[in-house]
Parts: C-alpha cells; sequence; structure tokens
C-alpha cells in the first residue's frame, strides 16, 4: 500500500495503514502484536515504522508479517514530488511564467508505505495456526469464499 499524501495528513493516514493491517490479521484470528519500531531499527527512508509480527509455532515465537513507515518527505525530495498547496500566502511572483498570480510555493509530499502482508510469511503463519493434529489445516472463514468451497485443507490419502 502507498499513499502521497500533504505534509499534515500523513500521521493520521500511517495510523490508517497500521489499522488495516491489524484488522487483516484480527478477521484471521491470528495472535499478533504491533510494534513502534525503535530509532535505531529503522531504514534511512523512515520517519516512523510499526511491525506487526504474528505467533508462529514453527518458531516458538513471534515473526514479522507486515510493517507500515511513515517516510516524510525523503523520498519525494529524491524524486522531486510536489504539491502546490490551494490557499496561496505568498505575496504574487512577478516571474514569466507565474505572471503576476498569488501563488503558494511548492511543497515536497510525504510517502508512506505499508507491506499489508508478506505473502510467504503470511501462508506459512496460517498454516501453522491452523492445523490440526491429524495434518489437516482448517480454512479461516474469511478466506473460504476464495478457497473454493474448501473448508479444511487434507492430504490426497485422507
Amino acid at each position: 500500500m502507498f499513499i502521497l499524501c500533504r505534509p499534515e495528513e500523513s500521521n493520521a493516514y500511517h495510523q490508517e495503514l497500521i489499522e488495516i493491517e491489524e484488522e487483516l490479521f484480527s478477521k484471521l484470528g491470528l495472535h499478533f502484536k504491533t510494534l513502534d519500531m525503535a530509532t535505531g531499527d529503522l531504514g534511512a527512508p523512515a520517519y516512523r515504522k510499526y511491525d506487526v509480527e504474528a505467533w508462529m509455532p514453527g518458531l516458538g515465537r513471534y515473526g514479522e508479517i507486515s510493517s507500515a513507515s511513515n517516510c516524510t518527505d525523503y523520498q519525494s525530495r529524491r524524486l522531486g514530488i510536489r504539491y502546490r498547496p490551494e490557499n496561496p500566502s505568498s505575496p504574487p511572483t512577478n516571474t514569466k511564467k507565474n505572471k503576476g498570480r498569488n501563488l503558494s510555493p511548492p511543497k515536497f509530499v510525504h510517502t508512506l508505505n505499508a507491506t499489508a502482508c508478506a505473502v510467504p510469511r503470511m501462508i506459512v503463519c496460517l498454516l501453522e495456526n491452523y492445523q490440526q493434529e491429524d495434518g489437516s489445516v482448517v480454512i479461516p472463514e474469511p478466506l473460504r469464499p476464495f478457497m473454493g468451497g474448501i473448508q479444511v485443507i487434507t492430504s490426497k490419502s485422507n
């Protein structure tokens, strides 16, 4: 998931991305935790990052299945992605391009991204959490419409 927005909107959008991820994992019935990552664990572009980790029985610990980062204007500065605010607050500029119009100076957008879910790790997490003693795997209710009516995955020998 990607968002380009005005600087004053980026914190709210960051929260929305995290809520989308948490809602997805809640509906799938997974046990997870959301971590507000420490500054030392962030990559260069990220101003703030949350990781969502789900319980992975095979590992005996929580493992990352998604993340959401607010990169503020780091990426837009490098890419030159700007917008011009609608409400001009600067004096008229008399250049050929602006012809005396009262234009606000351009500003860099904020960029945000979130994985929603890391598909390979999500599959492992679902298989491990929904596997039964006989080796079969119960399909979580929200995924059943996409499974062609299959509610349980079993081996062909069953």
